[in-house]
């Protein structure tokens, strides 16, 4: 089975795809803020190298990155669990649910990344500062 997973900066939306088949779209996270961009890579060479249930980071004060899911390009960026309202220092932010899903849906499979650019005006999707429904 061939996994891969789209990113796209500028509309904000996730793909997670099997076989070139969407499974899963996530539109609410956060990207990095100003000066610590999450890197832009469209050729299909990026691919997930490390995986981390509860990864500490050694460069931001031990901050907690849980279900961590490394890019091979940067290894310091990941996709995990983080407030999706909050721009990150180069990660993508993940609710709860979503880091979750994705970090069990990678398992230890060869996973493909593409993240396409441009970088957008703003480092949070506004989908994560919208208002939660009842």
């Amino acid at each position: 089975m061939n996994r891969s997973i789209v990113v796209s900066l500028p509309s904000f939306k996730i793909e997670v795809l099997e076989d070139g088949k969407v499974v899963k779209t996530v539109t609410k996270f956060a990207i990095g803020r100003e000066g610590h961009h999450t890197p832009i890579i469209a050729d299909g060479s990026l691919s997930l190298t490390k995986r981390d249930r509860m990864h500490h980071s050694t460069i931001y004060n031990g901050a907690s990155m849980p279900f961590a899911l490394f890019f091979q390009q940067d290894p310091t960026c990941a996709f995990h669990e983080g407030n999706p309202a909050a721009a990150s220092h180069g990660c993508i932010h993940l609710a709860h649910d979503d880091a979750e899903w994705l970090f069990n849906w990678a398992g230890q499979f060869p996973v493909g990344l593409n993240i396409l650019g441009p970088y957008p005006a703003t480092s949070v999707s506004p989908d994560s500062l919208a208002a939660p429904t009842a």
